[in-house]
């Protein structure tokens, strides 16, 4: 490729700078507010616990980015349909319920500052919840009567169930390998974005090349709001984030900064995630001696550097797309996600 036309193609992808969230969410806001809607419908039920439970759930609010990234993906796809927001719904369902098993297996007793579901209603009647989560939102999705977008459906959450009980397995452990870690986010995290998008595609009946971009699109950018969350986890403001420091070493969960960090052998480093993961008396001066580490190795801004190329890749994914507002909302979703402080 010549220089000019690298040029050229560079530009043709860079996001637009003056995209705001706000602008991407103006695009979409009728549908959003018709997923709002379609949710709080259908968790309302006659059976008492689980309109009550339901009830919280829709009050606990969200980013909705997932049903965001599924509505804008369906613009860009030229999609004129009614099944956008029916899907949206569904994705924000199997989200809600990933959630909520999240929280129980984690014994968590706060979900966004506030009080979560498990610490209101016991882990028993929770766990029950999250399953009919998912029940809702297989029977939901049958109104696309669309089979492929069932096959996509539940591919994706048995992905995100193996990525559950893979970091499971992996709780505690501080010799997890930077390729062990990345196949978890994927499966955790990752898949499900890139459902979103590829689901858009089949609604749209997109060819098979420009679906494989819009997959590979949402599978970045996943990868992409992985490491980033995982960085404000070290960096982030408690309040803000709903959460303390540090929150996924104390539970035994070691990050792809951590996993850097002790690559490089560090000693002191291997004693104080151990010290964390075990918990027992105040480890905030281990927290603070270990964040020092992680910023003056580096280890922080090799994963912030990889977050970029992720996000990197997931605009170029999208050079297939013709050009228009939805898709300059996606080239710069990248970017926003990012930079963004929770």
């Amino acid at each position: 490729m010549s220089h000019s036309t690298g040029l050229r193609r560079a530009q043709r992808l860079a996001p637009d700078p003056w995209v705001t969230r706000a602008e991407i969410q103006s695009l979409i806001s009728d549908r959003l507010q018709s997923v709002e809607e379609m949710f709080r419908e259908n968790l309302a039920s006659p059976v008492s616990i689980i309109d009550e439970i339901g009830g919280f759930v829709s009050e606990g609010g969200g980013k909705r980015v997932r049903p965001t990234l599924h509505l804008l993906c369906a613009s860009a796809c030229r999609y004129d349909g009614r099944h956008d927001v029916l899907l949206a719904t569904v994705l924000e369902f199997i989200h809600s319920a990933t959630l909520i098993h999240d929280d129980i297996i984690d014994e968590a007793t706060t979900r966004r500052g506030q009080p979560s579901a498990n610490a209101q209603w016991g882990n028993n009647l929770t766990v029950l919840f999250g399953d009919y989560l998912f029940a809702k939102a297989m029977e939901l999705a049958l109104r696309a009567d669309n089979l492929k977008v069932m096959e996509k459906l539940a591919e994706v959450t048995l992905r995100m169930t193996e990525g559950e009980m893979l970091q499971t397995r992996y709780e505690g452990r501080i010799d997890l390998t930077e390729p062990e870690y990345l196949d978890l986010i994927e499966r955790k995290t990752a898949a499900l974005f890139a459902c979103c998008c590829e689901l858009a595609g089949l609604l749209a009946g997109v060819d098979d090349s420009r679906q494989a971009a819009l997959r590979a699109y949402g599978m970045n950018l996943g990868l992409a709001f992985q490491l980033v969350d995982d960085l404000l986890d070290f960096t982030g403001d408690a309040a803000t984030l709903g959460k303390p420091a540090a929150s996924d070493v104390r539970k035994g969960k070691a990050t792809l900064a951590v996993i850097d960090l002790l690559s490089d052998g560090s000693g002191e480093g291997r004693e104080l995630v151990r010290k964390v993961m075990q918990g027992g008396d105040d480890v905030s001066s281990e927290i603070r001696r270990l964040n020092d580490l992680l910023s003056d190795s580096g280890a922080l801004e090799r994963v912030r550097r990889r977050a970029g190329l992720y996000a990197g890749r997931a605009t170029e994914n999208l050079a297939c797309l013709d050009d228009g507002p939805a898709r300059r909302a996606l080239l710069a979703l990248p970017d926003l996600l990012l930079h963004r402080e929770r």
